[in-house]
């Protein structure tokens, strides 16, 4: 269940900005972009402390349930004011708005996602079962991410006088979801290694960060983190302005609601996908599956082209269904290989510090998430994207930001593949470590 606000800190706040400050506001897109890399690099550097505090925090109620009990409540309170732009703003005054909210809700985000991610990673110690344990934390989450593709569109319902308050009740829905399913890891969570690290040294914030980023595995796996959202996720943003003015011409109910269907396909797929990932990767192991993920992101990219068509808009239904291997896959699988990695380590070092490589990894991403924003808006910007001109954007302009959302998967995934073949806890590797720690601790 934490999947779901988990998503909303982290999706909702990414795929509204640009239809609510830029679409609807008019605030120039690459000030959007500066404005969330700001607060996504002030969230970034919130992540590696709180993973410090996290790993050196001893109470009775574990090192992680705490901490997950109070940032939900924060967070539900501070997600919505994120919405509640006055509608008289100028565009400078509405993006000093936005800045400031948003760097609230990150500094409280951070005290729930950092451990509540890091719990994930101590649940089991199965390889295939932490496999099933990111792919159901992925599940959860999509329910969120169906509700956030369907959320501009709802802002705009006739119930409403208008989208601005149609936004704010929208995000006083996410606030409520984000604090019933917030607390539920931290009432009835449970943690592992509550007993074996109760007398374990605590480690600096550097240290930490520094044991994390000396592992290849966590390297490897970052390397190719931080390639698909800087390559693929940053353009894939740029789909909802590809509907808007190039396959409806400026329409913007008609491309919220051809995104909102294809979001409910995700969410379908999604609950008969996940599920087989988990079984292939039992099977053939992660890594293998993994590969094939990649290849498939390879040829989700080279069919946008076709599907994405004014001609016959509703062709790119079948995008998802496409694109669902690489979506889901990727994360299912890395997330579970992160917990491998926390048994490599304690193997070479003999403690437990899910904590620090949770907290460096969701650091690397909000980083790189945060070039994201700022490269998004940039790169729209540089083609001569003008939200004035509405769906009479000159062809040059149009030609460019189909090119920029075709291109960058194919390039990113291929150098994803690369990678990875460096990758070196296979499966037996991941067994002889297991046999190996369940030794050292007595355990049969």
């Amino acid at each position: 269940m934490g999947g779901i606000p988990m998503n909303i800190g982290i999706e909702g706040v990414k795929s509204l900005a640009g239809p609510i400050y830029n679409v609807l506001l008019g605030v120039n897109p690459a000030l959007i972009g500066s404005m969330l890399m700001i607060a996504r690099l002030w969230d970034a550097v919130c992540d590696v402390i709180m993973g410090s505090i996290s790993d050196n925090t001893r109470t009775r109620w574990g090192r992680r349930r705490p901490f997950i009990f109070v940032g939900a409540i924060l967070g539900a309170i501070c997600y919505p004011l994120i919405w509640f732009v006055p509608q008289s703003f100028s565009h400078d005054a509405a993006a000093v708005y936005f800045l400031c909210s948003v760097l609230l809700f990150y500094s409280v985000f951070t005290i729930f996602y950092v451990p509540f991610f890091t719990l994930t990673l101590e649940l089991t110690p199965n390889y295939s079962q932490r496999t099933k344990v990111s792919g159901t934390l992925l599940l959860f989450g999509a329910i969120s991410t169906l509700a956030i593709t369907w959320a501009f569109r709802a802002a705009q319902s006739d119930i409403f006088p208008n989208a601005f308050i149609g936004i704010r009740t929208v995000g006083v829905v996410f606030g409520a979801a984000f604090l019933i399913f917030g607390l539920m890891p931290a009432i009835f969570g449970r943690e592992r290694f509550q007993a074996q690290i109760a007398n374990q040294p605590k480690q600096k914030i550097l240290t930490n960060l520094k044991v994390a980023l000396a592992a290849k595995p966590f390297r490897i796996l970052m390397g190719m983190t931080v390639l698909i959202i800087l390559g693929v996720m940053s353009f894939n943003s740029l789909g909802l302005y590809v509907n808007i003015y190039y396959v409806f011409g400026g329409d913007t109910k008609l491309a919220a609601t051809l995104a909102g269907l294809t979001g409910t396909i995700n969410f379908a797929l999604a609950w008969v996908f996940v599920p087989l990932i988990t079984k292939f990767a039992k099977r053939w192991g992660k890594e293998r599956v993994l590969s094939g993920c990649l290849v498939a992101g390879i040829c989700t990219g080279l069919t946008k082209w076709l599907l994405y068509t004014p001609a016959y808009p509703y062709l790119q239904l079948f995008d998802p269904i496409i694109s669902i291997l690489p979506n889901f896959g990727f994360w299912v699988l890395v997330n579970a290989m992160k917990a491998d990695i926390c048994d490599w380590d304690e193997l070479q070092s003999g403690m437990r510090r899910e904590g620090a490589f949770a907290s460096a990894s969701t650091w690397l991403q909000k980083f790189s998430s945060a070039l994201t924003f700022s490269l998004t808006g940039l790169f729209l910007v540089f083609i001569g994207f003008q939200q004035s001109l509405g769906g009479n954007q000159p062809p040059e302009t149009i030609s460019a930001l189909r090119l920029g959302f075709i291109l960058s998967p194919v390039i990113v995934y291929s150098l994803a593949l690369l990678i990875l073949r460096t990758y070196p806890l296979t499966p037996a590797r991941m067994g002889e470590i297991r046999a190996t720690l369940e030794a050292r601790r007595g355990e049969i």
